[in-house]
């Protein structure tokens, strides 16, 4: 019979008398050697059962497993260094020291202090999750309302303003405390016209019938136009060149934005997405982006198998919670467990043939077949392996607008949506993960210059320095093989930041705490991917034949979309299709240069031919008129 374990609900002490009374421990005379044993069965319950970081989770407790993301802690310190009159106005006791801890915790510490703040931090947002809502209206921050967004601020957490908002919480405090209030900062014209756009659109919403508050407020319009005189600021020359100042860019932020609250759209790239009220399709829309990047982070993968002729990649399997939380019908119920890739088609795994027939039934076919791999048996849809690959690629194909070539299928979808886009892969030496404390960052080249490309089908590449100038401050994201719902970081936010320096592209990429990141992290270490990869579009470019071999030079980058770590150079082949339109425009001009040229050379030599005629007829007249004279 075994040592009794601690039940559910269950106090130390309640556990410690049910175990010295056990029938299976009165083998052991001595009440001291029976106290010990439970004392350790205790210990080693407790180690086993986490309950992090919800009820029933074993977890290892660290803030990278919590579920509530971490608030910039740079930002932080900051208000404690330079507004200690802010940093003093909300959570004195408990916030003072659960700050402390966050900053032990984030070196890398791990204490039972610390683990017991950071289960404590987990309960303590969900409670003062709405600190702070006051200040989504009208409400102006002062040192007696602020204290809720501050002791959030102290544990670490993000509240129901989004960290953005919380940011300009404090930020305009300071600016008043500073005597430099925001509308000191704004013109006189420029508030009468805020206060005229309110006052109008709050009067046009009147007559339409939304689902969700399209209201607005002067406050609310003043953030949107600074930060549109900070966007402007910050980089002028990558706004339209019709714009000739700042505030002209910042009213343009602000109706783009009055518009977006109207018709629940934007009508260009999205922005102040923090400012727009809960219900709009908009906002609605990113959680639903939130929600199925969630699902799809919580499974690991297991298993990374390269065979002679394929890949097979497994994953944990997903438990019932998870199956609850983020499966709305049957068909999404159908989950694969993991993948085999062979010839580039990706072909689905099941955990039972029920599940795989049934998928090859949705793919308009029938049947299933097994795989064992490691001792496990795997389901894969239809008959044979070769109906699932034709199939497969078949349904890829059928993916794609039927008029487009081959090629043109092959395109991931912001490149079907930029025609122009192009993606380059480099194997880059010097790839690494940093780590600095608990902050995993990825550092590597997402493009190298003068480096000559391989065969990319007819000619080969190389990319100037300068071919990224003015380009830095584009909306880039950091990815996993340029898949867009594998995003680890972003330069708008702060969490990828980009450099050009002698050697060419380079990227820093704070990884989130998610399981695309820490997969991502495990493949690093042990040298799977060693690839970065850039997709962009090019503004300029140059062509030269050298040693019988066409070569392109990228001299100037227009559009960065984003920098990856990448298993594969993907789509090479048809990413180069794009350069070689590019090859094949050069081509024809120098050929329509050639044939101008000789045609010009078959021109002289024309008139050289007439002036020789013409001088032999003279030399001959001249011969005659001798003759007849002499």
């Amino acid at each position: 019979m075994p040592i009794p374990s601690k039940e559910e609900n269950e106090t130390n002490e309640e556990y410690i008398e049910r175990c010295m009374s056990d029938e299976f421990m009165q083998e052991y005379d001595d009440n001291s050697q029976r106290l010990a044993i439970c004392y350790a069965q205790l210990e080693d319950d407790e180690e086993r059962q986490t309950n992090f970081p919800n009820k029933g989770d074993d977890k290892k407790i660290s803030l990278r497993n919590s579920e509530e993301p971490q608030f910039d802690y740079d930002f932080a310190k900051n208000i404690k260094e330079q507004t200690p009159e802010i940093w003093k106005a909300g959570g004195n006791i408990r916030g003072n020291e659960a700050f402390m801890l966050w900053g032990r915790a984030r070196d890398g510490q791990d204490t039972e202090a610390i683990r017991e703040w950071i289960k404590e931090r987990e309960s303590w947002i969900k409670r003062h999750f709405e600190d702070g809502k006051q200040f989504k209206g009208d409400t102006e921050p002062n040192l007696s309302n602020v204290g809720g967004v501050v002791a959030q601020i102290k544990w670490g957490t993000i509240g129901t303003l989004g960290e953005q908002g919380m940011k300009d919480v404090i930020l305009e405090l300071t600016k008043k405390l500073e005597g430099k209030k925001e509308e000191n900062q704004v013109s006189a014209k420029v508030k009468k016209g805020l206060e005229n756009k309110v006052k109008k659109h709050n009067e046009e919403i009147k007559e339409l019938d939304l689902a969700w508050n399209g209201r607005t407020t002067y406050a609310e319009l003043v953030k949107v136009f600074e930060r549109g005189v900070g966007a402007y600021n910050t980089n002028p020359g990558s706004v339209r060149p019709n714009v000739t100042s700042a505030e002209q860019w910042a009213m343009a932020r602000v109706n783009s934005f009055l518009f977006a609250l109207k018709k629940g759209r934007f009508q260009g790239g999205k922005h102040d997405t923090d400012l727009l009220p809960d219900n709009h399709p908009v906002k609605k829309e990113m959680e639903e982006n939130n929600r199925f990047m969630k699902k799809h982070d919580l499974r690991h993968i297991k298993k990374i198998e390269e065979t002679d002729d394929s890949i097979i990649i497994t994953y944990d399997k997903m438990t019932d919670e998870m199956e609850d939380n983020y499966h709305h019908d049957k068909d999404e119920k159908r989950e694969k467990v993991g993948s085999m890739i062979v010839d580039g088609i990706e072909l689905p795994l099941y955990d039972t043939k029920e599940e795989a027939e049934a998928e090859a039934e949705k793919l308009g076919g029938s049947g299933s077949h097994q795989h064992t791999m490691d001792g496990e048996v795997y389901f894969m849809p239809f008959d044979t392996h070769d109906q699932a690959k034709e199939a497969l690629k078949d349904k890829d194909m059928s993916d794609h607008n039927p008029d487009h070539d081959e090629d043109e299928m092959k395109r991931p979808l912001y490149m079907r949506n930029n025609p122009n886009a192009e993606v380059r892969t480099f194997d880059v030496q010097d790839l690494e993960l940093r780590m600095d404390g608990d902050k995993p960052t990825v550092v590597g080249y997402g493009a190298v210059f003068n480096s000559q490309s391989n065969d990319l089908g007819g000619f080969r590449e190389f990319i100037a320095p300068g071919a990224f100038d003015g380009r830095l401050e584009d909306d880039v994201r950091f990815l996993v093989n340029h898949d867009a719902n594998l995003i680890l970081a972003r330069t708008t936010n702060g969490t990828l930041r980009l450099s050009v320096d002698e050697k060419g592209l380079r990227y820093e990429a704070d990884l989130p705490n998610t399981s695309t990141a820490r997969d991502l992290m495990e493949l690093l270490k042990n040298g799977t991917i060693s690839q970065s990869s850039f997709a962009f579009t090019v503004e300029e470019d140059s062509w030269e034949v050298k040693d019988g071999m066409n070569i392109r030079t990228i001299d100037k980058v227009s559009q960065l979309f984003d920098v990856s770590s990448v298993v594969f150079p993907a789509y090479s082949s048809a990413s180069s299709s794009v350069a070689l339109r590019s090859m094949k425009e050069w081509q024809e001009k120098e050929q329509a240069k050639k044939l101008e040229e000789s045609l010009e050379a078959e021109k002289l030599e024309g008139i050289k031919e007439e002036e020789d005629l013409k001088k032999r007829s003279l030399n001959e007249m001249r011969l005659k008129i001798l003759k007849n004279k002499y």
